[in-house]
């Protein structure tokens, strides 16, 4: 059995739940008016909701024109576009300053620190996007704040022992996409034992992913094709040759990501194991 959104909209209570979930998509284009500060509030407060005693993370909102224009430089045209932008940090800086106020000293080590941050801030993150969406808003996630913290930690002030996770912009939709699609079920859920994917797979599972988004023409509309060298000389697929499996095998193969870890030291966590940066 395929599970389909809709069976599983008939197993819930709340079936306005089970849309939310299965039906949501990102946004990229808003409306230009204002969010209410009551509701981001709402959306923020929704997001501590989400589990993990630790609590740690930290949510930057800015709703100034002229910063989101700024973020535009590291984000992208997106930022400039939606009323809302929220950074959702790990803040182990917190945290500590608990700790310390019962004259105490966090003595795990950074990177395990940071594997339960990112899980606290993920949750939130998360958590703030259905609870916005429950709201009338939409979101997007942007993944590049990892990878600029200097940049971020310079704009927003953010001190040692906190470090940005991830973007976030929010809005009144002015659009409605409809969901993307997803691995299918198969790939994902193991019973007892991890089931490693046969080739055959493999190939099923691109097809289910490449169709909706030929169909759609998603990354032309986006204009995200990635070129397949670095000068850009490679002859691109047609438009119905370009889904997600060339997009991700392009992406990772290409992916150029360095320095995250002396960002991290900057930021006042130590990755290496020897436990010598904190304060």
């Amino acid at each position: 059995m395929v599970m389909q959104p809709e069976d599983i909209r008939a197993m819930v209570d709340a079936p306005e739940v089970a849309d939310n979930l299965m039906q949501r998509a990102s946004i990229r284009r808003f409306e230009e008016r204002p969010v209410e500060t009551e509701k981001i509030e709402a959306f923020v407060r929704a997001g501590q909701q989400a589990p993990f005693t630790g609590q740690m993370y930290s949510v930057i909102v800015t709703t100034e024109r002229a910063r989101r224009e700024e973020l535009a430089g590291i984000f992208g045209p997106l930022v400039t576009g939606a009323p809302v932008f929220a950074l959702v940090c790990v803040d182990f800086r917190r945290l500590e300053k608990f700790i310390a106020a019962r004259g105490r000293t966090n003595r795990t080590d950074d990177l395990s620190m940071l594997f339960l941050g990112i899980q606290d801030a993920a949750y939130m993150g998360q958590n703030m996007v259905l609870a916005a969406e429950a709201l009338g808003l939409g979101s997007c996630f942007l993944g590049a704040a990892p990878f600029a913290a200097d940049q971020l930690r310079e704009m927003f002030f953010m001190p040692s022992r906190v470090y940005p996770l991830v973007g976030l912009v929010l809005g009144y939709p002015a659009e409605r996409p409809g969901p993307r699609p997803r691995i299918p079920l198969e790939c994902v859920l193991h019973w007892d034992t991890y089931q490693d994917l046969t080739d055959e797979g493999v190939e099923r599972a691109l097809d289910v992913m490449d169709a909706g988004l030929i169909r759609e023409g998603y990354y032309r509309r986006l204009n995200a094709k990635i070129p397949l060298d670095e000068e850009g000389k490679d002859e691109l697929p047609a438009d119905d040759d370009y889904g997600w499996g060339e997009h991700v095998s392009r992406k990772y193969s290409l992916l150029r990501l360095s320095g995250i870890r002396d960002m991290l030291s900057r930021s006042g966590i130590d990755t290496s194991g020897s436990g010598e940066v904190q304060g």
